[in-house]
């Protein structure tokens, strides 16, 4: 009841000022939520996004690296069968199968992609404040990081899973939801976070999300 009693008593005192001292307090309000969102979400966000990024690279790279010298071998070995070209071939097998294990368990950290439907709407009917208005699964696409890769060298099959997510609501119910996202036992990764202001408080929120996996396929629904 007294938390009642001092909202009402605020929503009072707000109603009692003049209109240029309520458009002032609603800009400074307008203000604080930015950076807020800029400072909690938005730049751990960019940091995330580039270390997965950073990583998956340089992966992309060393399995990219070891391919041409892999090919190379198993073509001369039937015709030049010496021990050292044989014991090369076995270190360069096991350290591609190694990066190939490493690869894997990178991604078994990320949702995979017949979960994030799901796991996504799930979070956003718990939030009753936020409204579904759209989820829309885009194509898969490969992912060529690495130059040795573009050039179409063999790479292990890595694919990238988008999901489209509209939904709108009040600023602090979106954060709530987006700070839940942050924290998920396993991770995605954010690519793009678009809000359109519709009458204050609430927002249409445009929130495209990927995960990764070996394999091409649509998302599950």
């Amino acid at each position: 009841m007294k938390t009642v009693s001092s909202f009402a008593t605020l929503i009072h005192w707000y109603e009692q000022r003049l209109l240029r001292e309520r458009v002032l307090l609603l800009i400074c309000c307008a203000v604080i939520l930015y950076f807020a969102w800029d400072i909690l979400i938005m730049r751990p966000v960019d940091l995330r996004k580039r270390a997965v990024k950073g990583e998956l690279s340089q992966l992309q790279a060393d399995v990219a690296e070891l391919n041409p010298q892999e090919t190379v071998i198993l073509a001369r070995k039937d015709y030049d069968p010496d021990r050292e070209n044989r014991q090369r071939l076995v270190v360069l097998q096991a350290e591609s199968v190694k990066l190939q294990q490493q690869l894997q368990e990178h991604i078994t950290g990320l949702v995979s992609p017949q979960e994030m439907p799901g796991l996504l709407k799930n979070l956003l009917l718990r939030q009753q404040k936020l409204q579904l208005l759209s989820l829309e699964n885009l194509p898969a696409e490969p992912l060529r990081i690495s130059a040795q890769a573009a050039e179409g060298l063999a790479s292990p099959g890595l694919y990238r899973h988008r999901l489209q997510l509209v939904f709108s609501g009040d600023y602090l119910t979106t954060l709530a939801y987006l700070r839940k996202l942050e924290t998920l036992p396993r991770q995605l990764i954010w690519e793009a976070l678009e809000i359109e202001t519709q009458e204050y408080p609430r927002a249409k929120v445009h929130l495209q999300i990927y995960t990764l996996s070996l394999e091409k396929g649509w998302i599950g629904g």
